[in-house]
């Protein structure tokens, strides 16, 4: 039996970000267990990561994902599978690291240690992102948005 492992960047309260595999993530668990990418994306060491020293978890397509370079997408983005919209709400979150993120989310309660976020926008963090773990530390702005719907593709 295979078991899948997710691409994870992990950012940790101290502001250390791990890059890494995990089978375990749960945030309803204290702990989870990462194994270590390197430079070219191989695993090396095993590490448990206290759910405790966790400020947020971005769960991602690739790790050479350059943050800092403009993505041109091409051809048509329209068949993208957006997340299902029943039930979500249109929020926009600022970090306490200055990163504004908009998407959907299914759970937000501000007195939960956290919820996931099914990024929107920006477009170019979106395409990479699949999801983020946001822990109530943190953040330090949370707007709910009208609901228009995702802007995917436009």
């Amino acid at each position: 039996m295979t078991t899948i492992q997710t691409r994870l960047i992990v950012l940790l309260s101290d502001g250390t970000r791990l890059k890494g595999f995990a089978r375990d993530f749960n945030p309803a668990r204290p702990n989870f267990h990462l194994m270590l990418a390197g430079p070219q994306g191989e695993t090396g060491e095993g590490r448990e990561i206290a759910m405790s020293d966790v400020d947020a978890v971005f769960f991602v397509r690739d790790f050479a994902f350059h943050r800092e370079k403009r993505y041109e997408p091409e051809g048509d983005l329209t068949s993208m599978t957006a997340p299902p919209t029943a039930g979500a709400r249109a929020i926009e979150v600022t970090t306490k690291w200055g990163e504004i993120l908009r998407g959907l989310t299914y759970g937000y309660q501000p007195q939960r240690p956290g919820f996931f976020l099914f990024p929107t926008e920006p477009l170019e963090r979106a395409l990479n992102l699949e999801r983020a773990y946001l822990t109530r530390q943190a953040l330090s702005r949370v707007d709910f948005l009208p609901s228009s719907g995702p802007a995917r593709g436009a």
